[in-house]
């Protein structure tokens, strides 16, 4: 079946049936390596477009809406208080085992960043959109430079 042919029925598609073992290394990038050295520092950085004012978190080397390039100048402060955008409860973990008990993972909007940031909510209360939230960090000597540096958000 040429590739220029349409395909009338799902029978006609060709499949290969099996398992590929595939193996990465992930790498974070230059804007992304320091944004990670910075929660190791137990600080949350951005980048803030000149053109467009727009303030990325994780932080980005080059502006998603203009193009325009972010360089040293860019890079600004954010948080480490913020407002819970949304939230959800997770009941399955990411390799689809249920989990023991739920986690709680929100969008959080920090304090001078446009852009907002998935993590883990920590505490058991029940959240709500629109309260206010503070980065919680692992203790200094724990710090890897990932991001599971940055334990979470609680409530204020």
């Amino acid at each position: 079946m040429p590739l220029i042919e349409r395909i009338q029925h799902l029978d006609e598609v060709r499949a290969w049936r099996g398992t590929i073992r595939l193996e990465g290394v992930y790498t974070a990038g230059v804007a992304g390596e320091r944004w990670l050295r910075g929660l190791q520092e137990g600080k949350i950085y951005g980048t803030r477009c000149p053109r467009c004012r727009y303030t990325y978190v994780p932080a980005r080397r080059f502006c998603e809406r203009c193009l325009g390039a972010l360089g040293e100048e860019a890079w600004v402060e954010v948080g480490p208080q913020g407002t819970l955008v949304a939230w959800t409860r997770v009941h399955v973990a990411p390799d689809g085992a249920p989990l023991a008990s739920p986690r709680a993972i929100g969008l959080i909007r920090l304090d001078g960043a446009d852009a907002v940031l998935v993590h883990e909510l920590i505490g058991d209360r029940e959240w709500e959109s629109g309260i206010r939230v503070e980065a919680v960090f692992r203790a200094p000597p724990e710090r890897v430079g990932s991001i599971r540096d940055l334990l979470g958000f609680r409530r204020l």
